[in-house]
């Protein structure tokens, strides 16, 4: 986040963030669109969804030289296309659009693709059919994975699989589908004879995608019929390590192992009901289970030598889970007692009124945080917020509204201050802003809000540092 721009965050009331979209700010779910993706679940009697990202290669230039109504007219026609392709026959379900993008969901990895290819087809027959306009180009990424546990879908997991899904996108260019391997390997065998055999699937490599620690396997699919697989023009490939420099590794790494096999061979440890969440040991180390998250118990694989480690989970931008274990030479069986660590956030909406021409909020919150040592920190902020509204006496259609807040941390003020956005409320116009307030080493303070017509909605928290772009 730069330390302030116009691009903002619809925040919906009683929503959650799951995720980023390409351009690294967190993807804000209404607790209705939460609950559409569990019924569109629970409808197909499934734990693993997959999930399509779509966005407008070059939006943003093709509005600032055509103008507002002519994108927006665009993108209406983007929007019809997109969601009659995606939905048709209950092939899949259009969670949100967020500006010119699309994220939809889908039980079936076939359907999926199938369902990309015809977007892609489709544009192709709109575009050749509207010669005189700027014409569409739509980019597609896909991702699977397993997102309900017990019968319930599960935030954290859903966000992990939504931003994997968002940074496959952002490698693929006009035209192109790149999808995960999970997607890939379901989808491949039941598409192979779909298009007369023109399908072309293309492994580009693994790609270190921003906010994924581990290199993840692009592949693309495309209907040869109307071009070819081209890898990605952008974003930073992952290398193989030279066969000289892997065999020494693998010796050195073998050592290593045999000594350290040798150090703790006589403790074990178990872990009982543990989700498929990436997790850190003491800040470092990356948790390894063998079998999967349907099972009752589960060996670890990464060896834990006896004494006191710190479990962490990255959930999303505002939220951690953290948990202490202590492994005692011999069999250890951790059960699981994650705690989600929530970072401050106060949100407050004005609908202006003659009657109601102000709000406030005022919340105490106290949170822990660890430092990259894995010790541990207690903390309290206090945060207030006000918004007022007030008719602009020079132009009966314009509107000002005032924000003003106040953020103190362990007892100091970390920001203290206000903003004036003014406002035509009888037009679509609107406005967006988004600034960092302060940050240290492991969070950031910030303050967005959006405003359209008459009302204002704006939050100001905490982010985790590693959020921050």
């Amino acid at each position: 986040m730069s330390d302030e721009t116009s691009t903002g965050s619809e925040s919906a009331k009683g929503g959650a963030a799951v995720g980023a979209p390409t351009d690294g700010r967190p993807i804000e779910l209404t607790s209705q669109e939460l609950s559409s993706v569990e019924r569109y679940r629970q409808l197909r009697q499934t734990s693993v969804l997959v999930i399509l990202f779509t966005d407008i290669k070059g939006f943003t230039d093709l509005t600032e030289r055509r103008g507002e109504r002519y994108a927006l007219e665009l993108l209406k026609r983007h929007d019809e296309l997109l969601v009659k392709a995606i939905e048709e026959d209950n092939g899949g379900l259009v969670v949100k659009h967020i500006g010119d993008s699309v994220m939809a969901v889908f039980s079936e990895p076939s359907t999926a693709v199938e369902r990309a290819l015809r977007i892609q087809e489709r544009i192709r027959t709109f575009n050749a059919g509207n010669p005189d306009d700027e014409g569409l180009q739509v980019r597609i990424g896909l991702h699977m994975g397993q997102v309900a546990v017990e019968n319930q879908t599960q935030l954290d997991l859903f966000g992990r699989h939504v931003n994997r899904a968002s940074r496959v996108e952002s490698l693929a260019d006009a035209g192109q589908i790149y999808l995960t391997y999970p997607v890939l390997d379901s989808a491949r065998g039941w598409l192979a004879s779909g298009k007369a055999g023109s399908l072309a699937w293309k492994s580009h490599g693994n790609w270190v995608l921003k906010g994924i620690k581990e290199p993840v396997a692009i592949y693309e699919v495309v209907d040869t019929r109307f071009a070819g697989p081209r890898p990605p023009k952008s974003g930073r490939r992952k290398r193989a390590v030279p066969p000289v420099w892997a065999g020494i590794g693998i010796l050195i790494a073998g050592a290593a192992i045999a000594f350290g096999a040798m150090q703790i061979r006589r403790t074990e440890v178990w872990f009982e009901k543990w989700p498929d969440i990436e997790t850190l040991v003491d800040q470092k180390e990356k948790l390894v289970l063998d079998g999967d998250s349907t099972q009752e118990r589960r060996k670890a694989i990464t060896r834990l030598a006896p004494g006191k480690h710190l479990l962490r989970q990255d959930i999303h931008w505002q939220v951690k889970n953290f948990m202490m274990i202590e492994i005692k030479p011999g069999k250890n069986v951790v059960e699981n007692k994650l705690q989600a660590a929530w970072l401050p956030d106060l949100e407050k909406r004005l609908d202006w009124e003659p009657d109601e021409r102000s709000v406030s909020g005022h919340e105490e919150f106290s949170f822990p945080l660890y430092d990259a040592e894995g010790k541990r920190s207690d903390n309290a902020a206090v945060l207030d917020l006000s918004i007022s509204g007030v008719e602009n006496p020079a132009d009966a259609k314009r509107m000002t509204f005032t924000l003003e807040w106040k953020v103190l941390l362990n007892g100091t003020t970390i920001s203290d201050s206000s903003y004036v956005a003014d406002i035509d409320t009888k037009s679509d116009e609107t406005v967006r802003h988004e600034q960092v307030l302060y940050e240290d080493a492991r969070m950031y303070w910030f303050l967005r809000f959006y405003a359209t017509y008459t009302s204002l909605d704006a939050e100001i928290g905490a982010a985790h540092i590693e959020y921050k772009d």
